[in-house]
C-alpha cells in the first residue's frame, strides 16, 4: 500500500521533472537535432508536461479513491510551490529599477502557483480515477486537458499580474 502510494505521488513529479529537464536542455542547446528550442518545446516538453497526470493514473491505478486524493494534493502542492517560487524569484530579480516591493510580488506569484498546482492536482485526480476504473486512454486525455488549460491561462495571467515591473527611464 505504501509503495503504491509513493508511486502515485512521485510518478507525476518525476514526469514533471523530466519535462523541466528537457526544457532546460533545449534552452541551453538552442537546437536539439533538427529542431530549434521552440519546436522542441512544443513537440516534446509540452506533451510530456501535459501527460504527467496520467503517470499518477497509471502508477496508482490500484489505489482506492481515498489514498489517491492525498497523492494528487501532494503533487499539486509541490508543483504549485515550485512554480510560484520561480515566478516570484524571476520577478524579484529583474535587472531594472523595480516598481513593486518583494512582498507585493508574492501575491501574484502565489495566485499563479495555486492555479498551476490546482490544475495539476485536479488533473492527477481525474487521471487516477479514470485509470482505476480501467480507462487508461481516458486517463491520458482527461488528465491532459487541465494541464493544457493551465498552460493557456497562466502565461496570460502572468503578463497581467506582473506587467510593469520596471520603471521607465525619465525623459529628461
Amino acid at each position: 500500500m505504501t509503495t503504491t502510494f509513493l508511486r502515485a505521488a512521485l510518478g507525476p513529479l518525476l514526469v514533471v521533472g523530466l519535462a523541466a529537464a528537457l526544457g532546460l536542455i533545449s534552452d541551453r542547446l538552442l537546437y536539439v537535432g533538427p529542431l530549434d528550442r521552440a519546436t522542441f518545446g512544443w513537440l516534446v516538453v509540452i506533451p510530456v508536461w501535459a501527460l504527467a497526470p496520467a503517470a499518477v493514473g497509471l502508477a496508482g491505478r490500484d489505489l482506492a479513491d481515498i489514498p489517491r486524493r492525498p497523492a494528487a494534493l501532494i503533487d499539486g502542492l509541490v508543483v504549485g510551490a515550485i512554480v510560484g517560487g520561480l515566478l516570484w524569484w524571476s520577478a524579484a530579480t529583474v535587472d531594472c529599477l523595480p516598481t513593486h516591493t518583494l512582498t507585493e510580488l508574492a501575491l501574484p506569484a502565489i495566485v499563479l502557483g495555486a492555479i498551476t498546482g490546482g490544475a495539476f492536482a485536479f488533473a492527477c485526480q481525474i487521471a487516477g480515477g479514470q485509470a482505476a476504473s480501467g480507462h487508461p486512454w481516458r486517463a491520458l486525455a482527461l488528465g491532459a486537458i487541465p494541464q493544457l488549460l493551465a498552460l493557456a491561462i497562466v502565461p496570460i495571467l502572468d503578463f497581467y499580474l506582473f506587467f510593469g515591473l520596471c520603471q521607465r527611464p525619465s525623459a529628461g
